[in-house]
């Protein structure tokens, strides 16, 4: 156990031993790709790699897609390699989430010692949420590992005056992955500075160069959209500026208000990340209570906090909130949590502790096979319904319909996945448009019917070809119609 203790490779390697057995717990329990609002990130990368549109991908629905790519492109190399399959496509949030965690240790052990870093690691992995979003198709562990590069490289510029084009140009890549909230996250620590000068006139102030890393970051973050913009016109605007940046702030297209969630945060931050989050708390009122006497300590620990309560105040004034927007804030909770958990060790001793740890992990562990084997509630809902559009699409492939050829109307997106296709769903224009242009008979594939398609289907001969399931009894996942005239 002290070897443990001791060792920095050692929690190198026990790190690594824990994300990729979450990831594996995850990967080998029943799939949930019809949940967690993944299927639209499922279809951009169906929609690059099968349709080749690498610029700006569209969901089945036919949705420009409403978050910057650079998640969708991260997910190209491993999709080349094993398939655009559940595997290749949480890969690159397995990587994040595990480099965080790397991240977070070495800033921890050269921070507050080498126990308060790895202990800190530990909990970017073990948190409940993390270990939900370890094997997500969703791009919030990706913009998290690059708002915390850029904010430690805003510390690290703060101090020494130097290095502020990594702070620009990872705050680039955060914007490239979810928008300009990354920068915004990033920077917000720096407002420390004022806390720091209230005790001090003559506190060290922010300085160094930023010319070159401002360049850097509105080439990264605006060369993208403009070409978008320029190869999709104005959806690409209204979906990214008005529908999602502006409307999520202030709910102008949202049932919500600014301020209605302003409790949930906080709220949020407590339950979804326990058992650490109670260390976190704990520290944060030590941050206040009890300052580190050593200036450079003091000023971490307030860089620290001011990150992560500047965030709290943006998400509970925003219209718009869900409990995944904490993870960008999860690093500076994990090390002010390791530290506090490092001062406990040492209080009750580092053996003592590290036995207590290790039987939490144990449980941790256990909870994460039970809560994504033993599936319940929504989650259940969301695994059966992947599992059986999945035997659809076998049963399907089983017969002599062209998969290739079939229209769709409301079929989900895992559908088309496993038959390998890609073509999104008919609007009433599209489905008078095929009707008038292709040789008949066609083949459409339904599932959700829209109330317009029925009027438009009394104008046909149309047969029923394939159902499943086959029991007329069950909820009908997917079934296939001839239509002639």
């Amino acid at each position: 156990m002290q070897k443990l203790i001791r060792s920095p490779h050692a929690w190198v390697v026990l790190v690594m031993v824990l994300a990729t057995s979450i990831f594996a717990l995850r990967l080998s329990g029943p799939a949930d790709l019809e949940g967690y609002a993944q299927h639209r990130n499922v279809g951009y990368v169906m929609d690059m790699m099968w349709q080749g549109n690498w610029l700006a991908q569209h969901d089945i629905q036919g949705r420009i897609l409403s978050k910057p790519p650079l998640h969708t492109w991260t997910m190209a190399p491993f999709a080349a390699v094993f398939g655009v399959d559940r595997l290749a496509m949480t890969i690159p949030s397995y990587l994040a989430v595990l480099a965080l965690a790397l991240l977070v240790f070495q800033v921890g052990r050269q921070r507050f010692g080498l126990l308060a870093g790895g202990l800190a690691a530990v909990a970017v992995i073990m948190a409940p949420t993390m270990s939900k979003h370890i094997a997500l198709v969703r791009s919030d562990a990706l913009f998290s590992l690059a708002v915390a590069v850029a904010a430690f490289a805003a510390y690290r510029a703060w101090e020494t005056g130097r290095g502020w084009t990594l702070f620009w140009v990872a705050s680039g890549f955060a914007t490239l992955t979810k928008g300009p909230l990354g920068l915004l996250i990033a920077a917000s620590g720096l407002l420390a500075y004022f806390w720091e000068r209230r005790g001090n006139p003559a506190a060290l102030k922010p300085r160094g160069r930023q010319l070159p890393g401002v360049i850097l970051f509105v080439v990264i973050s605006t060369s993208w959209f403009v070409a978008a913009w320029w190869q999709q016109g104005y959806d690409l605007i209204d979906k990214m500026i008005f529908d999602e940046l502006l409307g999520q702030a202030t709910g102008a297209r949202k049932d919500s208000i600014p301020g209605e969630n302003l409790p949930k945060p906080t709220a949020y931050l407590l339950l979804r990340f326990l058992p650490f989050s109670l260390f976190f708390f704990y520290a944060l009122w030590q941050v206040f209570k009890r300052p580190a006497a050593d200036a450079g300590e003091r000023r971490f620990e307030r860089f620290l906090a001011t990150w992560v309560l500047s965030g709290l105040l943006i998400f509970s004034l925003a219209a718009h909130f869900r409990p995944d927007l904490l993870l960008p804030l999860w690093a500076a909770c994990a090390l002010l949590a390791g530290r506090e958990m490092a001062r406990t060790a040492a209080r009750i001793g580092e053996a003592r502790f590290m036995r207590i740890g290790a039987a939490v992990c144990v449980v941790l562990l256990g909870s994460v096979f039970l809560t994504y084997h033993t599936v319940f509630g929504k989650r259940a809902e969301r695994s059966e319904q992947t599992g059986a559009v999945e035997a659809a699409a076998l049963a399907l492939s089983a017969t002599d319909i062209d998969a290739a050829g079939l229209h769709h109307v409301g079929t989900p997106v895992t559908f088309q996945m496993h038959l390998g296709t890609f073509r999104p769903w008919l609007s009433r224009e599209a489905f008078r448009e095929v009707a008038a242009t292709e040789v008949v008979p066609f083949y459409l594939a339904v599932d959700r019917e829209p109330a317009w398609l029925e009027e438009e289907l009394a104008a046909f001969v149309v047969k029923r070809v394939f159902r499943w399931p086959e029991d007329e009894a069950d909820r009908r996942i997917v079934e296939v119609l001839r239509i002639s005239r």
